[in-house]
C-alpha cells in the first residue's frame, strides 16, 4: 500500500497539466513519490516487524514509480481526451514568439504534433522506464532519511599504563 500511495502522488504530479512541470526539475515529482512511499512504509512499521532495509526502500521506490507511470498515463489520457492538449497549446504560444529564429517548417511540425492530440506510445514506454528508476532513487533518499539509527556503544576506558 505505501508504494501505491507514492505512485498516486507521482501519477497526479505527472498527469496534471502544468503541475507536471515539477518533473522538469530532475524528476522531482517522481523522486518525491518514491520518498513518500518509504515514509508511509516507515510510518506503518510496528516494533514486531523487521526494521527498514535499503532493499525495502529500493523495492518501494521502484514500485511507486511503476504505479506512478500507470496512474500518470491514465490521468494524462483522460485529460487529453476530455479537455484537449492544454500544455501543447501553451507551448505553441511560447514558440510563436521564436518563429523567426527557428528553421523553416519547425513551427508547423510542432503545431501538427499538438493538433494530433494523441497519447504517444513512446511516451508511455519512456515513463514506464524512467519513473521506476527515479522512484527508486527517491526510495533510497527516503531510506537515508528514515533508516534505523545505529546505537552508539561507549568506548572502552583507556588501558592503564604501569
Amino acid at each position: 500500500m505505501p508504494a501505491l500511495y507514492g505512485g498516486i502522488v507521482i501519477g497526479v504530479i505527472s498527469g496534471l497539466p502544468f503541475l507536471s512541470l515539477i518533473n522538469c526539475l530532475c524528476c522531482a515529482g517522481v523522486l518525491l513519490g518514491g520518498f513518500l512511499s518509504v515514509f508511509f512504509y516507515k510510518k506503518d512499521l510496528t516494533p514486531q516487524m523487521p526494521p527498514l532495509t535499503s532493499n525495502d526502500a529500493l523495492q518501494l521506490g521502484a514500485l511507486a514509480g511503476l504505479f506512478g507511470a500507470i496512474v500518470g498515463n491514465i490521468l494524462s489520457a483522460i485529460i487529453l481526451y476530455s479537455v484537449g492538449n492544454l500544455m501543447g497549446e501553451a507551448m505553441m504560444e511560447f514558440f510563436e514568439g521564436f518563429r523567426d529564429q527557428m528553421p523553416p517548417g519547425t513551427i508547423e511540425q510542432i503545431e501538427e504534433g499538438v493538433r494530433s492530440g494523441e497519447v504517444s506510445p513512446v511516451g508511455i514506454v519512456i515513463s514506464l522506464i524512467i519513473d521506476p528508476l527515479f522512484g527508486l532513487l527517491g526510495g533510497l533518499i527516503g531510506y537515508s532519511v528514515f533508516k534505523p539509527k545505529a546505537a552508539i556503544e561507549p568506548l572502552p576506558p583507556p588501558a592503564q599504563m604501569p
